[in-house]
């Protein structure tokens, strides 16, 4: 049994363990917890990859790049949801190999073909063929909900960034408003005085009088 010691440092230790504290390193391992542990060993059954679930949400990861816990949660549901898809349609194919062996034991005096068998195991199967296809209309509501929630969430995050943008002062055009107000304006340059309109610019020099005329006798 531990003793008091031993459970005041493991609690030390625990406080200094505090995980990622960058973005960077938060958003490397923020779906950990679906890709390995005990989460993925109940989502990836025996006979499954480990490694093809892995690749497939890191690809859905890539594709949508969640940015709130609520859109990782959502992109795991995309994740898991092709991943169901892609298992019902295995357990579709081995139904479909396995009806078509016993039928081929069976029926060989009837001289069917493939298409033939394969027509015969669609009317034995007919109830696991529709719970077949309700599984997969059930998974691909599933799937679109949540991809349209995520679009609707990021169109959203989208739109309130542009507002904040849209909001934001224009500091640089403040600046060149106040440099060209501080210079002076080619109107404000001295200009010539004007000319009176009514006085002839030659108006000032002076010309020699004429001589008198000849006084007449």
């Amino acid at each position: 049994m531990a003793t008091e010691k031993q459970f005041e440092a493991n609690r030390q230790n625990a406080q200094k363990s505090t995980g990622p504290r960058t973005p960077e390193g938060r958003a490397a391992v923020r779906l950990n917890g679906v890709k390995h542990g005990l989460t993925a060993e109940t989502i990836v059954l025996k006979g499954e990859s480990q490694a093809d679930f892995t690749n497939m949400l890191e690809s859905f990861e890539a594709e949508h790049d969640p940015a709130t816990p609520t859109e990782e949660a959502l992109v795991v549901q995309l994740a898991l949801a092709n991943w169901r898809l892609r298992r019902l349609y295995h357990q579709e194919a081995g139904f479909y190999t396995s009806e078509l062996k016993i039928l081929a034991s069976i029926q060989k005096d009837l001289n069917l073909d493939d298409a033939g068998r394969m027509g015969h195991a669609v009317a034995w199967g007919e109830k696991t063929l529709v719970l077949f296809n309700r599984q997969e209309a059930r998974l691909e509501r599933t799937f679109y909900r949540a991809l349209h929630e995520l679009q609707r969430l990021r169109k959203e995050r989208g739109a309130k960034l542009a507002s904040v943008c849209q909001t934001t002062p224009d500091i640089t055009n403040k600046e060149v408003n106040t440099d060209q107000a501080d210079s002076p304006s080619v109107s404000a340059e001295a200009e010539p005085p004007s000319t009176s309109s009514d006085q002839h610019p030659t108006s000032k020099i002076q010309h020699p009088s004429a001589p008198p005329p000849p006084d007449m006798q």
